[in-house]
């Protein structure tokens, strides 16, 4: 009976040791499911306004508003906005401008103001602003689709 006693208390012991190594990888894995929210957004946008003095942004759903105060006959806020596209595949965006005077296109050359771009898989485009004429005080409202 003493042997008997051994070998159960060994198979009870290792099936205790198991147990207690296998329980928190399983526990790990299923929590990493629960935790790994992805994330369904096609776009992020990122604020530099701060570095421009008399420009405001202010969001509203998917509609943003940059509001400025002009400091000559025409000015340009070149990369106010960067959009960056954390997806895995290229995707294309456009500026959709509801109301306001100003320009607001993708990239920074005035010359050549871009309202449709497509940016591949995690990458960044800047966002500018330019106006000309008008009063001092201007803004623009806009949206971006995809």
């Amino acid at each position: 009976m003493n042997h008997f006693t051994k070998i159960t208390l060994n198979f009870l012991s290792i099936v205790l040791l198991v147990s207690l190594i296998a329980a928190p990888i399983y526990f790990a894995t299923s929590f990493a499911k629960v935790a790994g929210v992805k994330n369904a957004s096609k776009y992020l946008i990122v604020s530099q306004v701060d570095k421009f003095p008399n420009l405001t942004l202010s969001q509203t759903a998917d509609l943003y508003k940059l509001t400025f105060s002009k400091i000559g006959e025409s000015q340009a806020f070149l990369d106010i906005l960067i959009i960056n596209n954390p997806t895995t595949e290229s995707q294309t965006y456009t500026i959709n401008v509801s109301k306001g005077d100003a320009k607001i296109f993708f990239g920074h050359d005035i010359a050549n103001r871009q309202s449709k771009i497509s940016t591949p898989a995690g990458s960044s485009v800047p966002i500018s602003l330019y106006s000309q004429g008008g009063t001092s005080d201007q803004f623009v409202e806009f949206s971006i689709n995809y």
